[in-house]
């Protein structure tokens, strides 16, 4: 019987992997320009950014949109020199418009999903681009979101990439962000989005306040994403896309230190039992429980005598499918450099996971 369960669990593991490799293969890019672009308010939710937020800023000013756009800088509380930089800039730039939010608000899960609804409830237009204030946007990153708002597509996530150098804490960070992004293009291409990214997404407006924006969301401490997503595309008539156009690829900051990464990714995992979607949350579940069994199993074959296959056939079949998948996703967005910290990811992954997971779910994690 546990041999049985064990199969069972890397065949889950194999089976969507391979489904997402499909799925990226299947994603393309547009072919045509919309005749008719949106109209665009782009919010960008910011607490303490200092160390990035001119850049952002300047990037944001660069863009060549051509159509009727705004910057909404939302900052939410900060104690840094965020409030002055942004004062500086925005006198002089009358796209850019400043929202502060009160210091005395009270303490919630999620200040971020706070500061996106307070900045979407005072958006001129109709499409609401999201992303983060340590990103840089590409000069044609509004332009290509917008040409995708196509008929009846109210939804558009866009690709993105970490930045930052060749140390070993950014390299398995950018591959990660890899596999995440060609996740979230798998996910939209065929039809089931079960990832997305706040870093570069779209949608329209009338949808976010339709299905009530983050109200039933705003305890949860992330979300503000794909569980926002999950909900909007429950709405009969809904179509989403995802935009695989270089000229969309967000660039985004990579956390420098291992402990901030293992408190990110504990924060990632914190809802992982709040889906909606029952057979969503069974399948996190299984996933999560063969990287447990990849954990401990080694130790299981050396002091309990435990069949050495055990451990090696699944860990070879996990190998062998996310290399799989990631060299599919790495040729597909043009990232084939990355692939030299595969074999370092595979070694890290797999107790960062173990634990990142219970500190999550414990609320164990420390963000801004």
């Amino acid at each position: 019987m546990s041999v049985i369960f064990l199969i069972g669990l890397t065949s889950i593991y194999a089976s969507l992997l391979l489904f997402f490799s499909f799925g990226i293969l299947k994603t393309k890019r547009a072919k045509h320009k919309n005749a008719e672009l949106p109209s665009v308010s782009v919010v960008v939710p910011m607490r303490n950014e200092e160390q990035f937020l001119k850049r952002t800023l300047e990037a944001l000013d660069a863009q060549d949109f051509e159509g009727t756009w705004e910057v909404i800088c939302v900052n939410d509380r900060s104690t840094d020199s965020t409030p002055v930089i942004l004062e500086d800039f925005c006198a002089s730039h009358p796209r850019f418009r400043i929202l502060t939010l009160p210091a005395n608000l009270p303490s919630i899960a999620s200040p971020k999903k706070r500061a996106l609804e307070s900045g979407f409830k005072i958006a001129l237009y109709d499409v609401l681009l999201i992303m983060d204030a340590d990103c840089i946007p590409p000069p044609g990153l509004v332009s290509s979101m917008a040409n995708r708002f196509v008929g009846n597509v109210q939804i558009v996530q866009g690709p993105k990439k970490n930045n930052g150098t060749c140390s070993l804490v950014h390299s398995i960070q950018q591959i990660e962000t890899l596999g995440f992004t060609a996740m979230e293009a798998a996910g939209f291409t065929l039809g089931r989005p079960m990832v997305a990214s706040a870093a570069s997404l779209a949608y329209r407006k009338d949808l976010f306040f339709k299905v009530g924006g983050f109200g039933d969301l705003i305890h949860l401490s992330s979300g503000d994403d794909d569980m926002l997503i999950h909900k909007m595309i429950q709405n009969e008539g809904v179509d989403f896309c995802y935009n695989l156009d270089s000229k969309a690829i967000m660039e985004t900051a990579p956390v420098d230190t291992w402990k901030a990464l293992f408190f990110q990714r504990a924060r990632w995992s914190s809802n992982g039992t709040q889906y909606q979607n029952p057979f969503y949350v069974l399948l996190l579940a299984l996933v999560y429980t063969f990287f447990i069994w990849l954990f401990f199993s080694p130790w299981l074959v050396l002091f309990a005598g435990f069949p050495c296959s055990w451990f090696v056939v699944p860990f070879a079949v996990k190998c062998l499918v996310d290399t799989l998948f990631l060299t599919i996703a790495a040729i597909k967005l043009k990232q084939t450099s990355l692939l030299w910290a595969l074999p370092h990811t595979e070694v890290f992954q797999v107790p960062m996971i173990v634990f990142a997971v219970p500190f999550g779910q414990l609320g164990l994690f420390k963000w801004k």
